[in-house]
């Protein structure tokens, strides 16, 4: 691992990422980094999370990013199974405090549907307030998201690629801006 730069762990829930052309596209882009770890937790749905595995993984890290398609303007439900398994048990602790968190969404709909008065009535950001409130309640420091629209509509191939080359940006941003951590103390 090049010590000048830190590590990310990217945590992948998606309930059938080889089926996904966003998510997929999304991720291949980052996959391949130098010091970028890729988790699908839905290749371990069969069993619990271990919290003492994953605090070894995740004392590495530099950062870490939820990625996700919107399910219910929620994240697909083994992002919450990890979080109830995993994150209520690292909260506060050195394996996670201090360090950012950034989510990574994709919407079906178009950005217009996501704003007041528009079709889902409220904006992203608003419905990723329980992440924000997460991270902070995790001593974790919450990062502007990045939001993908309209990877459902009829011709996504452009919002895919141009969020694609966003996450790369905002992954080699995590990777070298040590400034993105905060000292925490308790």
């Amino acid at each position: 691992m090049n010590k000048e730069l830190g590590h990310v762990v990217i945590l992948v829930a998606h309930p059938n990422l080889r089926e996904s052309s966003a998510n997929k596209e999304l991720l291949d882009t980052v996959k391949e980094i130098d010091n970028v770890s890729v988790y699908n937790l839905y290749e371990e749905k069969d069993e619990t999370f271990n919290a003492d595995e994953w605090s070894r993984v995740l004392t590495d890290a530099s950062a870490l990013v939820f990625q996700f398609p919107f399910h219910w303007m929620s994240a697909p439900y083994m992002l919450k199974r990890w979080e109830d398994e995993v994150l209520t048990q690292l909260a506060r602790t050195p394996s996670i405090a201090g360090k950012p968190l950034m989510v990574v969404v994709t919407t079906g709909s178009e950005s217009d549907a996501y704003r007041s008065g528009g079709r889902n009535r409220f904006t992203v950001d608003e419905l990723l307030r329980p992440y924000q409130a997460s991270a902070i309640l995790s001593g974790m420091v919450w990062q502007t998201p990045l939001i993908i629209y309209g990877t459902g509509n009829e011709d996504p191939a452009k919002n895919i690629a141009q969020g694609a080359i966003q996450y790369r940006k905002a992954v080699d941003e995590l990777l070298r801006d040590k400034s993105l951590m905060s000292v925490v103390t308790w």
